[in-house]
């Protein structure tokens, strides 16, 4: 209860402001679980919204994840790709000559900043208004979204092999560890994988 009661004042605190108030509550100020705080909430376009934490990974033709963060809040996809870049660059001392990611990623501003870094093809999966994906040949735009495309299950393998939908570890901290424990192993199991076939 001595835990609890400040958490429920919260709550109340929360509820007068928007319901008799009228305020607009920013979503960092409240609260989606008494028991884990930390919890976001995640909303993408129209899909069903989600409760935990954005992680945000990057990852190369070897189908390792050479970049992996856990999220404050939820900020829009295209807001993390000049920070994601620079972190892959600075971690492996090379500038990647390809880069693609899904829609969400699109925006002139990062194109232009992935091309003043040295790279040549830069493809969004989803285009929006003027913006144009910059690649060397339409047959290098093809093979780079369908490599994207196929990203998608290594997504898949990481989230349901870890059982990343659900984490029973309490605290944020707790949370990290969770997925990047995840993410280690997985990237051991892809690493064996590439070895086994070597034998």
């Amino acid at each position: 209860m001595e835990r609890l009661i400040p958490v429920m004042l919260q709550v109340y605190d929360i509820t007068f402001r928007k319901e008799i108030k009228g305020e607009a509550v920013p979503n960092d100020q409240k609260i989606f679980s008494i028991y884990e705080q930390h919890t976001d909430i995640i909303v993408k376009g129209s899909r069903e919204i989600k409760f935990g934490h954005k992680v945000n990974i990057g990852t190369g033709k070897s189908n390792l994840i050479l970049t992996c963060e856990i999220l404050k809040g939820n900020p829009a996809d295209s807001t993390l790709y000049q920070g994601t870049l620079d972190k892959l660059i600075d971690s492996y001392g090379k500038i990647p000559r390809d880069s693609v990611t899904d829609g969400g990623f699109a925006a002139k501003a990062n194109a232009e900043y992935a091309q003043n870094k040295g790279i040549i093809n830069i493809v969004f999966n989803k285009i929006v208004g003027s913006l144009k994906n910059i690649v060397s040949s339409k047959n290098m735009e093809t093979r780079l979204k369908k490599w994207r495309s196929g990203i998608e299950a290594n997504i898949s393998n990481l989230v349901r092999g870890f059982n990343l939908t659900r984490c029973n570890w309490n605290g944020l901290e707790h949370f990290k560890s969770k997925v990047l424990w995840s993410v280690l192993t997985y990237n051991i199991r892809v690493m064996t994988a590439a070895l086994l076939k070597q034998v």
